[in-house]
């Protein structure tokens, strides 16, 4: 009688069982009648009992069937007592305890397929192995290949394998899948955040699919992982490089009811070839010869989707047949320690071209260390995973893309999960093209790169840095240098990306900080990694740096150069305390790179020598990170290892978040979004990357300064820059200057030199001298276009002469004083007059606004004074405005405008009349830049202002103001002048306005000559002002200026006075002369002339002018605010098209 418990989940395979069944029957020819009783119960679907009633019917002559459901068992046994075996298809422990007590009463053997009783009975046989010696056979392949550690998982109604795993290895973690629970939380909440490498899975089929499935969805099982699965947990296996453990022989089952099968008819075919008795006896002998004995094993490796034996366990021990391929798809074992998760970084000590490499490769060192602090578990991050660096020597510096990307396709599988970028900015930028033509994709963090273009989301949108960007630490350069207390400092900057976008963004910073530039911007740049020879080749820069007499220098340079610049400012002249040097790279302090013999002579002019950069060394962090570095690599430290340290931090820190939260942080994307929302406290401070860019936000910048005796640097921290603190400068130690002293010296060298640099480089620079030439002969001969338009446009109209007796009134003595005026101005624009009798020079100076002959201009007074005139000729068009476009009349409401209208009536003669010379030659001076100290235009300087260097900066804003200030000016005051006499009903004394565009263009003239000709050939420019005067003086004689016969007369005389001031200038010039003598002779000169003009006025030019006595001060001020008021008289004089009808109509009713 067989006892058999059966549990099969394919009705299918019941069916199965039941036809081998049958087969053996009608294949056991040596019993006349074989009776067995079937064991089964009804909630199972193991069996169909049905199908053996049936059966049973067609095969009475070869077998005799019994079943009986459990609950019957001891009936259906004491009533069957002669059977041979007991078949038991129950699967819980209560029934097989039930069914075997039955059995032992009448010495009946008792067979199951999966034993669920603790221990073997001597009728208790089972044709599947015991749940401990499955577990004995996966610790043997455990032993093989030497895993100590990883996940057991198994479920609830499983037997639990944690004892016999605790006993081979205290590494284990357990899992226990209860039922109902969500496989997919488990895996993100549970196995995730674990890091387990291994995975040692006894489940049931299904739930063991699941698993697989979530585990592989979540990357799980890739590269350096392994999963082991038994019997029942690897029917339905969808993992490559899975290991099965089975029963040796069942290798290809894949489900538990095929297994089943398999294992009975292999059962029912051995008693049929070893059974001759029919006796119980008989059964038991077969039975323990078949099952007594332990079960072999094989081990089955999925390999493309196909199950291949690579193994096989017999009596405990594992032998290999052949190469087992891992998940991953590689041979190499995996290690049962902490999950390893990989990260790349480019540290390398190659550059393509041979180059040098500064940066880097002690710095990447710092990464090392992180990991290694991340990994000895004190860091609170990632406990249960194992961080692994791959490092790309593809460049360290310098990319070359044929260099560089067979070198990363190379391992391109071993780049990680993220990537902290290459040293140099061109290595970053190259390298991510490579990247992405490799259609490689993660996160790509910098610890030593500041390049400005790396900023942008857009174009780099995996990359963010934990460095400072150039343009932070190069903007906020200049409000260290004034928070120090300079006012005036050079910039020497290397040529290249780094140097030049410094450069940039420092420059700009200048303008919001009032910190002045003041070396030419051809000696503000040099090319970078430059040797000694290399140096020498440019000492003209540093010559010039040196001329700017700077003290205070900002220098962007890297070594080497940086110090065989330094040695070369040595050899042309400059000693200690002439320069305070300032850089961004605080490695130059130490001067470590250089062991040239003239280092003690270097250190005499380079000490005080301040850095400002990006904190680092920030405890308590630092400390340790000091401490792993001479622990595991021989204490060598660079200023970036902090960075690469943090660098990496960066990337724990969301790989921690996301594995706590079930996140898939081997999804890039995700993997960045998490990055740059990671706030910590690092090496360098507090880690923060800015919304919408890829920078560091640094709250404050480290300053270190050095200071040598006998040679030996020593380099100390000073304090801490705060630029957005209302402490700007957190000072720890004070800064030392070269005398010893903490006394801050003069921005400038003490020198004898008038401008920043000695008179002897100074030279005529023949391009900007044309230059000037063209501007002003341009503005000439537009003026002259200009002037004749107008003229005919709207002035070419006749003046009714004087005839009757008039009041004065105060436009008419504004007319009278204009010609006087005249006379300082004009001669101001003739030869120096100076030795004459420098007084009447001044005077002329000043009416002219000749600034350069009266003031003294070092300190920005003359831009002062050009911002003065450009705020007067803003005024100018705003009042010509109010009075072309009458918006006083338009606005009545708005008593601005009748305000500006009534401020119009006295200004507009003085600011278009007599500062018409004075803001036409200001705004010309601005272009004055024909002399220099270089062969470039911006080594040429303002002759007004030799502190300012052209056509750069400042100068060529000013230059573009000074454009649209003469654009808007002239023509409105060509315009004007007749304009504003006709707008005057009080004014008696009118100007032809032939009169007045003929003096418009004689003043351009002389203008243009006394900035051009004059200062190229002073002599010549005498000539040509004699002759230019003489013929305006003949055009007064022929053409009377004025409609009043005496001022005609005294304009003239005027000018014969200029005349007769500039040939005695010429005269003094050639031939020198007693200032006494000169002095008296031009005042009897001009005696003559003013007594011959009152000569000729009173026999000739009768007053027409009056004055009224009387007059007390209200009626002043009745008779100042009736001024602007046209009369009917004067409104027919003025051409159709000057003024608005709506003006024309206010006259007429004013004057009515």
């Amino acid at each position: 009688m067989f006892f058999i418990e059966f549990h099969i989940a394919d009705s299918s395979y019941a069916q199965q069982l039941w036809w081998k069944l049958l087969l053996l029957m009608y294949l056991l020819p040596l019993f006349s009648s074989l009776e067995l009783i079937v064991v089964y119960q009804k909630s199972s679907s193991l069996l169909d009992s049905n199908n053996f009633l049936n059966l049973s019917g067609d095969t009475n002559s070869l077998l005799e069937l019994h079943y009986c459901d459990y609950s019957e068992a001891e009936n259906c046994i004491s009533s069957y007592k002669n059977a041979l075996l007991v078949l038991d298809l129950t699967d819980r422990v209560e029934t097989q305890f039930l069914i075997l007590e039955y059995c032992k009463e009448w010495n009946t053997p008792h067979l199951v397929l999966e034993n669920k009783l603790n221990y073997f009975d001597e009728l208790t046989f089972s044709v599947t192995p015991s749940s401990s010696d499955k577990i004995k056979a996966i610790l043997a392949v455990l032993r093989y290949f030497g895993w100590q550690k990883g996940l057991v998982i198994y479920e609830e109604i499983e037997e639990s394998p944690k004892a016999e795993f605790e006993n081979y290895s205290a590494g284990f973690n357990y899992l226990t899948i209860e039922s109902g629970s969500s496989i997919e939380e488990l895996v993100n909440r549970i196995i995730t955040p674990l890091g387990t490498t291994m995975y040692y899975v006894f489940m049931r089929s299904s739930g063991s699919y699941k698993l697989q499935f979530e585990l592989s969805d979540n990357k799980l099982l890739v590269e350096g992982n392994g999963i082991v699965l038994d019997q029942n947990s690897g029917y339905q296996c969808i993992i490559n490089g899975a290991l099965i453990v089975t029963v040796k022989g069942q290798e290809l089952s894949t489900s538990e009811d095929e297994y089943f099968n398999n294992v009975l008819e292999s059962f029912m075919l051995y008693l049929l070839e070893h059974v001759k008795t029919e006796s119980k006896k008989e059964i038991l002998f077969q039975l323990n010869s078949l099952l007594s004995t332990n079960f072999n094993f094989s081990v089955v490796n999925i390999q493309d989707g196909e199950r291949v034996v690579v193994g096989e366990i017999i009596d405990q021990e594992f032998s290999l047949l052949t190469n087992i391929a891992f998940p991953g798809d590689t041979q190499e074992t995996p290690k049962s320690a902490k999950k390893i998760l990989l990260l790349s970084i480019e540290a390398g000590s190659t550059n393509p071209t041979g180059a040098p490499v500064y940066v880097g490769k002690i710095g990447g060192l710092g990464s090392y260390a992180a990991c290694d602090a991340i990994n000895e578990g004190s860091s609170g991050l990632l406990d249960n995973f194992q961080l692994e660096l791959f490092n790309f020597d593809c460049g360290a510096t310098i990319y070359n893309a044929t260099f560089a990307n067979p070198c990363y396709l190379k391992d391109s599988g071993k780049f990680g999960i993220a990537h902290v970028a290459a040293a140099g900015s061109g290595m970053a930028i190259g390298s991510m093209k490579s990247f992405q033509q490799l259609n490689l994709t993660f996160p790509i963090v910098s610890a030593s790169n500041g390049d400005v273009s790396l900023s942008s989301t857009a174009n780099f949108p995996m990359y963010m840095r934990v460095s400072v960007s150039n343009s932070y630490t190069f903007t906020l350069i200049p409000i260290f240098v004034r928070a120090l207390g300079w006012e005036k400092c050079a910039i020497l900057y290397q040529n290249d990306t780094w140097g030049k976008s410094g450069y940039y963004y420092f420059n700009q910073s200048t303008y919001n900080h009032d910190l002045a530039l003041i070396n030419p911007e051809s000696s503000r740049a040099i090319p970078p990694s430059l040797d000694r020879d290399g140096v020498k080749k440019y000492s003209y820069i540093l010559q010039e740096i040196i001329n700017s007499k700077a003290r205070f220098l900002v220098f962007i340079v890297l070594e080497p150069s940086a110090y065989y610049i330094l040695e070369e400012f040595y050899n042309l002249g400059l000693r200690s305390g002439d320069l305070i040097l300032l850089t961004a790279a605080n490695e130059l302090l130490s001067f470590s790179g250089y062991d040239n013999a003239f280092k003690y002579e270097l250190l005499e002019i380079a000490v005080p020598f301040l850095a400002i950069y990006g904190r680092s060394w920030v405890e308590p962090v630092a400390s340790k990170v000091k401490s792993l570095l001479a622990k595991s690599y021989d204490n060598q430290i660079s200023p970036y290892s902090c960075y690469y340290f943090d660098a990496i931090y960066l990337i724990a820190h969301a790989l921690d978040y996301m594995i706590d939260r079930g996140l898939d942080y081997t999804d890039p994307d995700k993997l960045q979004k998490i990055m740059r929302n990671q706030q910590f406290y690092g090496c360098t401070g507090k880690v923060l990357i800015e919304k919408n860019t890829n920078d560091r936000i640094m709250e404050s910048l480290n300053i270190e300064v050095n200071s040598q005796n006998n040679g030996n640097v020593t380099t100390f921290y000073m304090g801490l820059f705060k630029p957005y603190s209302t402490q700007i400068i957190e000072i720890t130690k004070p800064l030392i200057y070269a005398d010893g002293s903490t006394i801050k010296p003069s921005d400038l060298r003490d020198t004898n030199y008038k401008c920043p640099f000695p008179n002897k480089s100074i030279k005529t620079f023949e391009k900007g001298r044309a230059l000037v030439f063209g501007i002003c002969f341009g503005v000439a001969l537009i003026s002259l276009i200009i002037t004749v338009y107008i003229w005919k446009r709207w002035w070419k109209i006749s003046i009714e002469p004087l005839t009757a007796k008039e009041e004065i009134s105060t436009q008419d003595f504004i007319v009278g004083a204009t010609i006087v005026i005249e006379f300082f101005q004009f001669s101001s624009m003739g030869p120096n007059f100076s030795p004459i009798n420098s007084t009447l020079a001044e005077v002329s100076y000043a009416f002219s606004l000749s600034l350069i002959s009266i003031l003294k201009l070092e300190n920005g007074i003359f831009w002062i004074v050009v911002d003065s005139v450009f705020g007067a000729i803003i005024l100018w068009v705003i009042l010509c405005l109010v009075v072309l476009l009458r918006l006083d009349e338009k606005f009545q409401t708005v008593s601005m405008f009748r305000y500006l209208d009534i401020l119009a009536d006295y200004l507009m003669p003085i600011l278009g009349n007599l500062c018409f010379i004075p803001f036409i030659s200001i705004c010309l001076d601005i272009f004055l830049c024909d002399q220099s100290i270089g062969d470039n235009f911006t080594d040429s300087f303002l002759a007004q202002d030799c502190y300012y260097f052209c056509w750069t900066g400042e100068h060529l804003a000013y230059a573009i103001l000074s454009v649209f200030a003469l654009i808007a000016y002239e023509p409105l005051a060509v315009f004007c002048r007749p304009l504003w006499q006709e707008l005057q009903p009080l004014l008696h004394v009118k100007a032809v306005p032939l009169f007045l565009m003929v003096k418009t263009i004689v003043q351009i003239t002389l203008i243009v000559m006394n900035k051009t000709v004059k200062r190229a050939q002073s002599t010549l420019h005498g000539v040509l002002f004699l002759l230019v005067m003489v013929l305006y003086i003949i055009f007064l004689f022929k053409f009377k200026p004025y409609n009043y016969p005496r001022f005609s007369l005294w304009q003239a005389l005027v000018l014969i006075g200029v005349v007769w001031l500039a040939l005695l200038s010429i005269i003094t010039q050639s031939l020198g002369g007693n200032e006494l003598l000169l002095t008296f002779i031009l005042i009897l000169g001009l005696i003559i002339i003013a007594l011959i003009g009152i000569y000729v006025q009173r026999k000739k030019y009768p007053s027409l002018l009056f004055r009224k006595k009387g007059h007390d001060t209200s009626t002043l001020f009745k008779f100042a605010f009736t001024f602007g008021k046209l009369s009917q008289k004067a409104l027919t004089k003025i051409s159709p098209s000057v003024l608005s009808k709506s003006s024309a109509q206010k006259v007429e009713s004013q004057s009515s």
